[in-house]
């Protein structure tokens, strides 16, 4: 039975259209045959995730950046699991491809799938949908928010972009009380940053100890910073050692709330998820998703 290739097109900003083709070539050439199935609109990689599981292939492969991923996660633990998932990096950050294989292009992400290693990884769940690499909410939901309205970018600066635009015109530090572990903390915030994986935007260490099979999240706070206090800041997340900035906290837990009378912009692996939300519950689900590696 060939493997389903699940491609978005609109990956890394029209990457996945250009590349689809050649990824099925690639496979060729290391002895995997590929069935290529094109996305067609926002959320269809969940669909035909779910509809190829159906058939009970070896493993699915999907070609995309974070949202595609997203998306899979989400297709795959909303039909309760089964073949494992193979990730061909070809977005802008690939932030969870960096997770499974640091460093790993779309060609040598093929090369691994030959081998049919798999690995079983923890995910998050938010409500009612999961996330794979992280949820951020406050400034990094916002540069999220910015940076997916640029497709007219066709390059990895564009969360530079995006940042600094959101630094001038979109500046918040809105109150949040949360709750998880030992931490009970109601204060401004920057951002809240919970994740699974280390790297958010492609460059970003915001959880430089995270580990994907610890059963742990790991919680970034900055509290409220003002526009000079973020500039000074970012080099600290761009290199990971900002945790030890005096406005910074950062706990590991398995499950935590999050409370807001304002609304609260939210971004699930780079995906804006909400543009308003007041309350998130969010937990860890040790070893839940089944990876090629």
């Amino acid at each position: 039975m060939a493997i389903p290739l699940i491609v978005n097109p609109a990956a890394g900003r029209g990457s996945g259209e250009r590349l689809g083709n050649d990824i099925r070539a690639q496979l060729a050439a290391h002895g995997v045959t590929a069935e290529l199935i094109c996305s067609r609109a926002p959320g269809d990689v969940a669909v035909r995730v779910q509809a190829a599981l159906r058939d009970q292939p070896e493993c699915i492969l999907i070609a995309g950046g974070d949202g595609s991923v997203h998306e899979a996660v989400n297709g795959w633990l909303h039909a309760g699991g089964g073949a494992p998932l193979g990730i061909i990096p070809v977005g802008t950050g690939n932030d969870f491809a960096k997770m499974v294989a640091p460093h790993a292009d779309w060609r040598e992400a093929c090369a691994r799938i030959a081998h049919g290693k798999c690995r079983d990884i923890d995910v998050g769940r938010c409500n009612d949908f999961y996330f794979a690499n992280s949820i951020g909410l406050g400034f990094d939901a916002q540069v999220a928010l910015e940076a997916n309205h640029m497709q007219w970018l066709h390059s990895k600066i564009v969360y530079g972009v995006a940042l600094f635009k959101t630094l001038l015109l979109d500046h918040r530090t809105p109150t949040v009380h949360i709750r998880g572990g030992d931490i009970d903390l109601k204060q401004p915030i920057t951002l809240v940053a919970i994740n699974n994986g280390r790297v958010e935007g492609g460059s970003f260490v915001l959880a430089p100890n995270a580990e994907i099979d610890d059963g742990l999240l790991d919680v970034v706070i900055a509290g409220g910073l003002s526009r000079l206090g973020i500039l000074r800041l970012v080099p600290r997340v761009l290199a990971g050692t900002h945790l030890t900035h005096r406005c910074v906290t950062a706990f590991r837990t398995t499950k935590l709330t999050i409370d807001s009378d304002t609304g609260l912009t939210v971004h699930a692996d780079g995906e804006i998820r909400y543009l308003d939300a007041t309350r998130l519950e969010i937990e860890v689900m040790p070893k839940r998703l089944s990876v090629m590696t």
